[in-house]
């Protein structure tokens, strides 16, 4: 396994990993958007270095992470671009095995390079193994939103969970 910056030859493989990720229907509400906006962003993302990793086997990518400025998600707050907002898909035939783990790590400490101060996710309550390893890295869980049906039928909410990348004394 090779763990690299994204480049923008990887979008259709990215796109592939989380339409099948969202194919599973039990961790991610909607589908990939169409590849002409990812293709957008991702030429923004290799100019700026912003923090988005891939893991490959072989030529096959296996795992995608990615933290986006908040001004590129459509925050327009004082400081929203030194938040974070991550993302992260792995492909289910390679769970369990580190790579999310590993992703995490490099996204976490490219994130500080970037200049974020914190780092924020939201994760479905019933993604019990995602959980554990965003509280091992140190996320807190800072809200809760509403009730959600996934695809697959699975009810439950999302809570969202911040990593402060600031040091405080």
């Amino acid at each position: 396994m090779e763990i690299r910056r994204i480049q923008i030859s990887d979008v259709p493989d990215s796109l592939a990993l989380w339409d099948r990720v969202y194919s599973e229907g039990a961790f991610l509400a909607k589908g990939p958007p169409p590849e002409a906006k990812v293709l957008r962003v991702i030429e923004t993302v290799v100019k700026e270095k912003i923090p988005n990793f891939v893991a490959t086997d072989g030529s096959k990518i296996i795992g995608t992470v990615e933290v986006f400025p908040g001004t590129m998600c459509g925050e327009t707050f004082d400081g929203a671009d030194r938040r974070g907002h991550l993302g992260i898909q792995i492909d289910s035939l390679h769970r369990g095995k580190g790579i999310g783990h590993e992703l995490m790590l490099i996204a976490i400490e490219d994130s500080k390079r970037y200049g974020f101060e914190s780092i924020e996710l939201y994760v479905y309550q019933s993604n019990l193994p995602a959980i554990r390893l965003y509280e091992k890295l140190g996320f807190k869980v800072t809200c809760y939103e509403d009730s959600v049906t996934l695809p697959a039928g699975i009810e439950t909410r999302a809570q969202g969970m911040t990593l402060s990348l600031v040091q405080t004394d």
